[in-house]
């Protein structure tokens, strides 16, 4: 069976930057040949938002609605709001956008890949698989 992996929009949007992190860019172009990559409608949307001209903006969604759509269901909205008030209980505070793209990986059994702190944080209190590019030097 195939990894399963959810690449968030921090990723993408480091591999596309000709100066981004060169190991990101070249396991997401190995991980698009050899696994089971899929997506959010959040992400689409997030990237969508900063394509930069017309050209650009029905390439990336033609090539974003190839990947598998995973769906924000009840079960994805209920880790969302546990992992949120657990969370701030805890004095931390995690963006929505990021605690539901967490919420949709673990519902769905996927590693996240991703290049955002706050995904750090997630993981104290959401048991989530990430691979994490924020540390690393750019090569």
């Amino acid at each position: 069976m195939k990894d399963r992996i959810l690449i968030d929009t921090s990723a993408w949007i480091e591999s596309f930057k000709k100066t981004g992190n060169k190991n990101l860019q070249q396991l997401i172009i190995k991980t698009l040949d050899s696994s089971h990559v899929a997506t959010t409608n959040i992400i689409i949307l997030e990237l969508l938002q900063g394509c930069r001209d017309k050209k650009e903006y029905p390439e990336m969604k033609l090539r974003l609605e190839s990947l598998e759509l995973l769906p924000a269901n009840g079960k994805v909205w209920e880790m969302a709001y546990n992992a949120g008030y657990n969370l701030k209980k805890n004095g931390i505070t995690i963006p929505t956008i990021d605690l539901i793209i967490a919420s949709i990986a673990k519902a769905y059994n996927y590693t996240l890949i991703h290049h955002d702190r706050h995904f750090r944080l997630v993981t104290k209190h959401l048991e989530l698989s990430i691979i994490d590019f924020i540390d690393e030097f750019k090569i």
